[in-house]
């Protein structure tokens, strides 16, 4: 978050790190291919003014 002189302030920049479990055996690449996807779709990452990125990390349980 940048602030300004005058005490205003906004996002410049957001780094969601997402934990995902998936079922054991399951396909670890294609659940990082699927967030991948999903995310260039999501609306609320396409409708901000700043950055985002996303850092999942996945793991089979």
């Amino acid at each position: 978050m940048a602030e300004d002189r005058d005490g205003t302030g906004r996002f410049v920049h957001a780094v969601p790190r997402p934990k995902i479990a998936i079922q054991a055996g399951g396909d670890i690449e294609r659940a990082y291919r699927l967030h991948h996807e999903a995310h260039a779709y999501c609306f609320i990452a396409n409708s901000v003014n700043f950055p985002i990125t996303c850092e999942p990390t996945v793991t089979a349980v």
